[in-house]
């Protein structure tokens, strides 16, 4: 059995200080080399049975969630629809795709906007995704859901209510303790309104919608905050049981591009919106490089991992954020090398992990660390993967028992492993 992340931060406290960093170096080159992935390459599926396969190994931007039985779903894109298939053993085997879109739709699949996938405590399977209406970056919020277990879809429905042919695009989903599922995306709706009366309006908008009903209706469009960027995806975290905390890259003074935090609640309620990051980042373009976020011990406080090529900090960077405050003292450094990028966190009881992308000149490479103890301190940086062919943004998940790696590449196919679990 290979070991986990948990196991070697375990042996990083059974060890000698001394001995630490050589212990799970040699924890991570055993147990995380490219060559212990079990996943298919598209091309060698393709060589088996044909160009037409469909699978979570050659579709495009997957994104993975457990139910509550521990069953592992998958939602993808290929050839114009949106797929999903389910795992019962943890990525080793997955089972026929099912289309969620009956009809094709120009459906995103990138890095930073792709299909989103929660499956409620009582079965209900439910995707949210952007479909493209032209080729100038405008768009529609899409959703569907399936009340029979994946086997069937209702047909998708537009959540945004302006009927506008503008920008809605970089959805995200979440579900409260309480059953709210919230729906935020990026709008440029007030935008065409402002362009209409001849004033200047910098960037787009966030919007959201609640359903309180698993998906079956939901409410109108909230907004949240003007001038929000076009282009990058969006954080959330709970925020108590009916609420949940938002994160995304916010414009200030018209050109500068850092994060902007708010608490969003079921009846259109926004609160504690605030400044989030101070990088100074001045740049009058998409950085297409969205935060993650994951909710702190103190459930008012939140970790935090962004990317910034800012006049004061350039690289990835992780904080912990307290509502209405922000920690300077816990501003990190993680990766300021060239084509470090895209960030993902996830913790499970007392592990911290954080993932993200660096280039090494030659391949691309996955990087981990870890904290045992709410960011205050983290493990040396392990490479867990190279690859020099293609590959997605990486993403953490959690079970409720253990942190996995959801990660597409054209070298391995669909990645999904089992990065830490609790000893």
């Amino acid at each position: 059995m290979l070991p986990t992340l948990g196991q070697a931060v375990l042996f990083m406290r059974i060890f000698p200080m001394t001995s630490r960093a050589l212990v799970l170096l040699a924890l991570f080159a055993w147990g995380f080399s490219a060559q212990s992935v079990s996943a298919e390459s598209c091309a060698a599926l393709r060589e088996l049975h044909g160009n037409e396969i469909v699978s979570v190994h050659c579709g495009g931007a997957p994104s993975a969630s457990f139910d509550a039985q521990g069953r592992l779903w998958v939602a993808f894109v290929q050839d114009k629809h949106v797929y999903v298939s389910y795992s019962d053993d943890k990525g080793a085997s997955y089972s026929e795709p099912v289309q969620v879109n009956e009809v094709a739709e120009d459906t995103e699949f990138n890095g930073e906007n792709r299909p989103k996938i929660i499956v409620a405590p009582q079965g209900e399977v439910m995707l949210s995704w952007t479909t493209k209406t032209s080729s100038n970056f405008t768009g529609l919020i899409r959703f569907s859901r399936s009340v029979d277990g994946g086997k069937t879809f209702e047909v998708p429905r537009t959540v945004n209510d302006d009927g506008l042919t503008t920008g809605h695009r970089f959805d995200s989903l979440f579900l409260s303790d309480s059953g709210n599922l919230y729906l935020t995306w990026i709008d440029k709706r007030d935008m065409e309104a402002s362009l209409a009366v001849g004033d200047a309006y910098p960037g787009a908008a966030i919007y959201y919608a609640v359903s309180k009903d698993f998906g079956k209706t939901f409410s109108p469009n909230y907004p949240v905050s003007q001038n929000s960027c076009e282009c990058c995806r969006i954080a959330m975290a709970p925020q108590g049981d009916d609420k949940v905390a938002i994160l995304w890259r916010q414009i200030y003074d018209s050109q500068i591009r850092d994060h902007a935090v708010a608490v969003l609640g079921p009846e259109g309620e926004v609160s504690g919106l605030d400044r989030a990051t101070v990088d100074d980042w001045y740049i009058d373009a998409c950085p297409h490089h969205g935060p993650s976020m994951v909710q702190a011990q103190d459930a008012n406080q939140y970790h935090m991992a962004w990317f910034s090529a800012g006049e004061l900090h350039k690289g990835i960077y992780y904080a912990r954020y307290d509502l209405g405050q922000a920690d300077s003292n816990q501003l990190i450094e993680v990766d300021a090398t060239p084509g470090a990028g895209h960030p993902s966190l996830a913790q499970h009881g007392d592990e911290l992990l954080l993932a993200w992308k660096g280039f090494n000149g030659v391949a691309t490479q996955l990087h981990v660390m870890s904290s045992m103890d709410d960011g205050k301190s983290w493990s040396p940086v392990q490479t867990v993967f190279n690859t020099e062919q293609a590959s997605d943004h990486p993403l953490l998940i959690s079970d409720g028992k253990a942190i996995y790696l959801s990660w597409s590449t054209a070298q391995f196919g669909y990645v999904f492993k089992e990065l830490s679990h609790d000893d």
